[in-house]
């Protein structure tokens, strides 16, 4: 039976002459580190398809510049169209682009045309065209972009987040919305807009000052009575209890195992606790929960993450959207609307149409 152990990335393959111990990653090794820093690159999603198709023209498992086959495309402009289902256009405007971009570098002959030379044997032993070798040479630096997009994108939804959630408080204390209804627009507006982190950065201060002076201020504008003023909220109104108790929660190894065995049958050769969470990270990837997933790492404890992504996996053919899914569950659970522990109930009503174990890399 196959685990998501099955997709851990198989690393790079030694290369070169013996005992040098250069390491030269797969080409599509090098096409993933390309996209994976598409955003900071202002790659397009069109470009990065062309420069998908002419990796799938050049021979072996690897960029190498060892034979020009091996690094050179020196397929027609028509052939590439065909194959990325574009037009002739396109492929010509997109190809420039990488070229700019130092994706890929021109080798052409005097007369500007691509082609190969071949031995008697069908070797190709000289060619022109697109070289594919500056993925290979910039590979460290496409990962460190795409590592600090990540961290980037990571901290402005976290930030993100605080804004909301400021914005809730400021709500709760306030009687009348209409005294800061100037404030709540302009925050929605903002966050509607996809604001840049120090906009949001404004905004949480903003708040924070609004919040500070109605707590410390005229008590005549604060909701509820004096015993909640002077801290003795219910825990269950309670934001700042009620993150302390979400982090509390505990499942047991019976109730994992009944509620997600889809889960626990990917997690069941995890060496420790480090190789645990990257198993997840690669479920979270293959459904494509994006930065969601990591902001909520962030933020919730790792019992809240197991039984969230083990919902979601266990019924993830009838999800349209996973990634939307996640949001809808994590906003639930910490509006209070629902409680975490009552997905373990839900996803044991499905475990006999989809308890079976289920193979990622058959996808």
């Amino acid at each position: 039976m196959k685990t998501v152990t099955a997709l851990a990335p198989n690393g790079a393959t030694l290369s070169g002459t013996a005992g040098q111990g250069t390491i030269t990653p797969k080409k599509w090794m090098l096409l993933r580190a390309v996209e994976e820093a598409r955003e900071p690159l202002g790659l397009k999603s069109t470009s990065l398809n062309v420069l998908r198709t002419m990796i799938s023209f050049v021979n072996g498992d690897q960029i190498s510049a060892d034979n020009d086959d091996h690094h050179i495309c020196f397929a027609s402009n028509a052939a590439i169209a065909k194959r990325t289902h574009v037009s002739l256009q396109t492929v010509e405007r997109h190809i420039s682009a990488l070229v700019e971009l130092g994706l890929i570098r021109r080798v052409m002959s005097a007369n500007g045309k691509r082609w190969a030379r071949r031995d008697r044997q069908g070797r190709v032993v000289t060619a022109t065209g697109l070289s594919l070798i500056p993925l290979s040479e910039r590979h460290a630096e496409f990962i460190q972009e795409a590592q600090k997009h990540a961290d980037r994108v990571l901290e402005f939804t976290v930030l993100r987040d605080k804004v909301s959630a400021a914005l809730a408080r400021l709500k709760e204390l306030v009687a009348d919305d209409s005294a800061i209804s100037d404030l709540m627009v302009t925050v929605r507006n903002a966050l509607r807009r996809k604001p840049d982190a120090n906009v949001l950065g404004e905004l949480l201060s903003e708040i924070s000052v609004e919040i500070s002076e109605i707590a410390g201020g005229d008590t005549e504008n604060l909701k509820g009575t004096d015993s909640e003023i002077e801290g003795h909220k219910e825990d269950s109104l309670n934001p700042i209890v009620k993150k302390e108790k979400l982090s509390q929660i505990q499942v047991s190894p019976d109730q994992m195992e009944r509620s997600f065995p889809r889960l626990c049958s990917e997690l069941r050769f995890a060496r420790d606790q480090a190789h645990c969470d990257r198993l997840m990270d690669d479920i979270a990837e293959y459904l494509r929960l994006g930065q969601s997933w990591y902001a909520m790492k962030s933020t919730h404890g790792p019992a809240i993450r197991f039984m969230v992504l083990g919902y979601i996996f266990q019924r993830a053919e009838n999800i349209k959207s996973h990634q939307a899914y996640l949001i809808s569950l994590i906003s639930k659970i910490d509006r209070g609307d629902m409680q975490p522990t009552a997905l373990l109930g839900q996803n044991s009503k499905t475990r006999g149409s989809a308890g079976h174990s289920h193979d990622i890399s058959s996808r």
